[in-house]
């Protein structure tokens, strides 16, 4: 039975929307790159989306699309940490113009763990921008990167939309690129909190989990756009076909049964880790080293300790 065609497989990752491909490499012409690295002993799974055609076949925007696999980095040692965070750091650097200034958007909730990565991340990441306008001897005595954050929360606090309130400041800072950090939907218990996906092609926040805003990319700032995000969540829906596809394998029948019975019940239903809390604290920090790494040059971990403390 091919899973991938009963409903709408509820995910943020490029690399889950390939495995229900019949060719994960996809066809000759049809716009679709794959591939697989190790560095320093780490999976980096890389798949381009490269027209309209590859497009309407992966459901994905056009662009470039790197996962990291991260593994559990809340049980880690701190050489793991520091070798996960620079391969991630490396990725960034790739898409990210290499002069002016970074302009960081952390995306969620800071009330709902599985959604506070985005403001978790803003406690880790170095900005820089406001020592360079105060003291610009002193910004360039540091030899880091110029760097600005903003947090822009959620439209039931603010009564605003995330891309409103990211424009205000892009209009205002002018930043040469933007940098969108936000919470992601996977549809595979062993991916959550242990892969980082990277992308240049924007992000529509809350879509999966069914709660789309306005997305918030190049096309709608004018400027380049990578996002990190990372998967905290798995639709119960998706999960239990996933499992079921499995079990029930050419049993149609029982298949279609289960899924009918499942989709009024439990669809709008998503499941985290129970550590999610102490997990999601790690992933952020993670994730706001690699930034550091990628944004500020030649800086080690217990200098941004140092910066941070």
């Amino acid at each position: 039975m091919d899973f991938s065609t009963k409903f709408t497989v509820r995910t943020d990752l490029a690399d889950e929307v390939l495995e229900n491909l019949a060719d994960k490499k996809g066809k000759k012409g049809d716009g679709i790159a794959f591939e697989t690295k190790n560095v320093r002993g780490i999976r980096v799974d890389c798949v381009n989306v490269q027209n309209v055609q590859a497009e309407k076949i992966t459901g994905k925007p056009v662009g470039r699309y790197v996962t990291v696999t991260t593994g559990e980095i809340w049980k880690s040692d701190a050489e793991t940490f520091e070798n996960v965070a620079r391969t991630i750091g490396e990725q960034l650097s790739s898409m990210l113009p290499t002069e002016g200034l970074c302009l960081v958007v952390c995306l969620g909730n800071d009330k709902i763990a599985a959604d506070a990565l985005g403001p978790y991340v803003a406690d880790s990441l170095i900005v820089t921008r406001h020592i360079k306008l105060q003291d610009e001897s002193l910004y360039k005595s540091l030899e880091l990167g110029e760097c600005a954050c903003v947090v822009p929360g959620v439209m039931g606090d603010t009564g605003a939309e995330a891309l409103e309130l990211v424009k205000g400041a892009v209009n205002m800072l002018k930043p040469s690129c933007v940098v969108v950090i936000d919470a992601l939907a996977s549809r595979n218990l062993e991916r959550l909190a242990k892969t980082v996906q990277i992308s240049d092609s924007g992000i529509s926040p809350g879509s999966g989990v069914g709660n789309a805003r306005h997305e918030i990319s190049r096309n709608t700032l004018g400027v380049p756009t990578v996002v990190i995000g990372v998967p905290t969540v798995v639709e119960a829906l998706t999960l239990c076909l996933d499992v079921l596809s499995k079990v029930f394998d050419g049993e149609r029948e029982v298949y279609n049964y289960i899924e009918e019975k499942m989709s009024g019940n439990i669809g709008s239903f998503f499941v985290c880790p129970k550590e999610t809390d102490k997990i999601i604290k790690s992933m952020a920090k993670l994730v706001g080293y690699s930034l550091n790494f990628a944004l500020h040059g030649d800086i080690t971990i217990s200098e941004m300790d140092e910066f941070l403390a």
